[in-house]
């Protein structure tokens, strides 16, 4: 008796490979997008100063297309000043973040993975698996592919939340815990960043 595996022609037999597919989509998506922030948070800004508060909302449904996020009908109802300003500058303070992230992300990525690629050595027994080089690319490599998940998690996370912040500028109810979740953020990257720098 021979088992026979019934598919429907639209629904591929493991869907891993597609899931897997869009989810590296969606982060070289969310990557794009916290890299726009900055630029689109100060035009924000301006906007703001110039009283053009229905341009800012434009703007930020454009770039909520990066994220695959529906565009709310467009309303015409009137937009704080003060508002669109104050989302601007955190999207561009969270946009700074995102940026220390990717650049975080980035050097994980080259010496961790790529640690024997740029590094010849001499492998001292002070370094991370040394004396060998071998020993030292293998543990480099074993301490940074977390991190960068974490980094990119990090930016994806930043990604969401801050399209989250900005929908409400169209009307759209955003949850309670949105903004303070934001500011929160926003201050602990300030901070985060400040001490980094200390070290420098």
């Amino acid at each position: 008796m021979t088992d026979t595996l019934h598919t429907t022609p639209d629904r591929p037999l493991s869907g891993r490979p597609d899931a897997r597919r869009h989810g590296l989509r969606r982060v070289a998506r969310s990557i794009a997008y916290d890299a726009l922030l900055v630029p689109v948070g100060v035009r924000t800004m301006a906007d703001a100063v110039l009283g053009e508060a229905r341009s800012a909302v434009r703007r930020w449904r454009r770039l909520g297309r990066l994220l695959d996020q529906e565009e709310p009908a467009a309303g015409e109802s009137p937009v704080g000043v003060g508002r669109v300003f104050g989302y601007g500058l955190l999207s561009s303070v969270l946009g700074l973040m995102s940026w220390f992230l990717l650049m975080l992300a980035v050097t994980a990525v080259v010496r961790g993975p790529f640690y024997g690629f740029v590094e010849d050595g001499p492998f001292g027994p002070g370094t991370w698996g040394g004396p060998t080089k071998a020993g030292a690319w293998a543990v480099h490599a074993a301490v940074s592919l977390p991190a960068i998940v974490v980094f990119l998690l990090a930016l994806r996370g930043i990604a969401w939340l801050q399209a989250a912040l900005v929908q409400g500028l169209d009307g759209t109810t955003t949850r309670r815990w949105v903004l303070p979740a934001t500011i929160a953020l926003t201050a602990g990257g300030l901070l985060f960043f400040w001490s980094w720098l200390q070290q420098l």
